[in-house]
């Protein structure tokens, strides 16, 4: 990816510890949506830097950043920031915690991102994105170009002009940094959402990333919405704050040119779902649980029948 290319600024051979000074300034998003001040990241202590190359960070904070989605008909933002687990770069137990499905199986799940291995750190989001759409039995989503561009315009906006929010400096929301790629067709059904993240050192993984938002209920849904089809997936070397310097910003833009539940919403960070909750797929799951229990009934039937006969 020609953007990724960009380096880092350099840095002397010893850098002192930074202290980051205030919290991350979040952009008002358009659309009628809500912003709250993001919650700042902690201090990162960069250890070296090669002349030309990535600062490496000793730091192990990471913040799933602000989550949307948006139709044709009305847009919805969250753009509150919140802490990923130091946890969430630890394979999955027996109760799926601190984990995500399929980490153990996807390929550089739990590599360390580097200059040049961000091909390799979207494809392994992209495993576990569509690992954890499979465990509902959603179907995966396949990779667009056009998302792509808009994704990775992002992710080096992100990095160069230290903003962690939906809407750029200049007032540019998810809709309008799309719509450029000419991935929004003339219908009326068409849907997009926006992830973003951020981590550092330990906590910069495919898999802790994923992990933090799969644990958010607002980026869960878009993870699992039914109605997405396609997915634009960026990682970009640096932190969205003036304060410190360092980690990886990651970018999941998720879209369908058509076939949108126009009346699903995302739920709320506070973790109330109600019917709101639909977009994340629950409609899926209560089929499937339905389906199980009419298989369950169906069976205790067969076999009180059978007791019967005898």
């Amino acid at each position: 990816m020609e953007g990724f290319e960009r380096r880092i600024l350099q840095l002397r051979a010893a850098v002192p510890t930074l202290a980051l000074a205030g919290a991350i300034a979040v952009a008002g998003c358009g659309g009628g949506g809500r912003s709250t001040s993001a919650e700042p990241p902690a201090p990162v202590r960069q250890v070296s830097a090669e002349p030309g190359g990535a600062v490496t960070a000793d730091g192990t904070q990471a913040f799933v950043g602000p989550t949307g989605r948006a139709t044709s008909g009305a847009q919805q933002f969250e753009d509150r920031a919140r802490k990923i687990s130091a946890k969430a770069n630890h394979e999955p137990n027996a109760q799926k915690k601190n984990g995500v499905d399929g980490g153990p199986a996807c390929n550089d799940s739990g590599i360390t991102p580097s200059d040049g291995n961000q091909d390799q750190l979207s494809a392994a989001v992209l495993c576990l994105v569509n690992a954890e759409r499979a465990a509902l039995g959603l179907p995966g989503l396949n990779e667009s170009a056009q998302l792509d561009e808009a994704a990775i315009g992002m992710a080096q906006r992100m990095v160069t002009e230290h903003f962690f929010s939906h809407n750029t400096p200049d007032g540019k929301n998810v809709v309008e940094r799309i719509e450029p790629t000419g991935y929004i067709p003339n219908s009326s059904d068409w849907v997009v959402g926006e992830n973003l993240a951020w981590g550092s050192g330990a906590l910069s993984t495919p898999q802790t990333i994923v992990n933090g938002w799969m644990n958010s209920p607002g980026h869960k849904a878009n993870i699992l919405a039914p109605d997405y089809k396609d997915i634009g997936l960026a990682a970009a070397m640096g932190a969205p704050s003036t304060s410190v310097t360092g980690g990886t910003v990651y970018v999941n833009d998720f879209g369908a040119k058509s076939g949108a539940e126009l009346d699903a919403k995302l739920p709320p960070e506070s973790g109330t779902a109600g019917t709101a909750a639909t977009v994340a797929g629950t409609k899926v799951a209560a089929k499937a649980k339905k389906a199980n229990g009419k298989k369950k009934t169906s069976k205790h039937k067969r076999h009180h029948g059978r007791r019967r006969s005898r």
